[in-house]
């Protein structure tokens, strides 16, 4: 299938060692090469986007069906994002539990699982992602976004996420661990003592 034609689709690819760049290639997008880090690479796929709005989409979210129907129309939109599911959540009630939690408008609740929504010129008032964060960038711009433009928006959809780290790791001690780093952020502590406290404690 190839993408609408009204849109772009750019893969920023960071060095991948699968087949990502030919597959892609095969269904119509364009492929963005740069360093590794979520932050990077979005900052690099917005860079390379010739639009007037972004949609950034972590490779293992899926949107919902029809889910451009939910973006805010007009040239002073607020920024947005969806609500979040987990692949298989029906098997846990702590994921049904977080899942329903990111109907709420509150920045504690909004990571880059649930993809963002923004206007350009938002993107770039705010200096988009911090490039040298490799935890929590989502959450900063999405803080950011909100104080610039004075709100944010949840719409009222969910996209899929995949849940491997928590099966991995456990529900209850993957999100107590999200928890902390979350606390720690907010207390003020730097990416290097995050990503310190996230490579001890999570595979």
């Amino acid at each position: 299938m190839r993408p609408n034609p009204s849109f772009e689709l750019i893969i920023v690819d960071g060095g991948s060692t699968d087949d990502t760049v030919r597959i892609a290639s095969d269904h119509g997008a364009r492929i963005v090469h740069s360093a590794r880090g979520r932050a990077t690479q979005m900052n690099a796929g917005a860079a390379a986007a010739r639009g007037a709005s972004f949609l950034f989409l972590h490779a293992d979210t899926l949107l919902p069906k029809n889910f451009v129907r939910h973006f805010p129309a007009g040239n002073h939109a607020p920024p947005a994002c969806f609500r979040l599911r987990f692949e298989g959540q029906q098997s846990s009630r702590l994921l049904q539990f977080y899942s329903y939690c990111t109907h709420f408008n509150i920045d504690a609740f909004r990571f880059g699982d649930q993809a963002l929504w923004v206007l350009r010129r938002d993107f770039e008032a705010v200096g988009g992602y911090p490039a040298d964060w490799q935890l929590l960038e989502d959450n900063y711009i999405v803080r950011k976004l909100r104080r610039h433009r004075g709100t944010f928006r949840v719409l009222p959809d969910a996209v899929t996420t995949s849940p491997r780290k928590y099966v991995r790791n456990g529900f209850a001690y993957t999100q107590l661990v999200y928890t902390l780093l979350y606390t720690l952020y907010r207390c003020g502590a730097g990416q290097a003592l995050l990503r310190s406290v996230y490579l001890r404690l999570l595979h």
